[in-house]
């Protein structure tokens, strides 16, 4: 099934700014959000499920695109996984704006407390559902 992103050895390095991406946000366009953001446990939760639900669908989007050369297939690839991305996050309750504030958050210096809450939670969840299979 999905596999353990702890597992990879990315927990810690894949916050680097390139492992959860913006949705639809020109990176020249985003900025860090201005006003602090204080997010419930249940929000963390949210965000923690969108982000391991998007991960195998980001890696088969990066993957199709550095096999090809032509930028019309690496266009669409990048549609398609905005696409899928907008669904995961809005399938969550959380709309893609909301996911890509937080995402800007945790990417700057003053949100190295609210990305730690995440990673715990990721490794929570990935504890628990890696408990549940047989």
């Amino acid at each position: 099934m999905l596999a353990s992103v702890a597992q990879k050895g990315l927990v810690g390095l894949i916050w680097v700014c390139t492992w959860i991406p913006l949705v639809g946000v020109s990176l020249a366009v985003a900025q860090t959000p201005a006003t602090p953001l204080a997010l419930s446990d249940e929000q963390v939760t949210k965000y923690a499920r969108i982000v391991l639900e998007m991960e195998p669908h980001r890696q088969e989007a990066q993957q199709r695109s550095q096999a090809t050369e032509d930028p019309a297939t690496k266009d669409q690839i990048r549609r398609e996984f905005i696409r899928t991305a907008t669904e995961i996050i809005t399938r969550h309750g959380m709309t893609v704006p909301e996911y890509n504030r937080i995402t800007l958050w945790i990417r700057s210096e003053e949100g190295k407390e609210l990305k730690q809450r995440i990673e715990a939670e990721i490794l929570r969840l990935q504890s628990r559902d890696s408990h549940r299979k047989p």
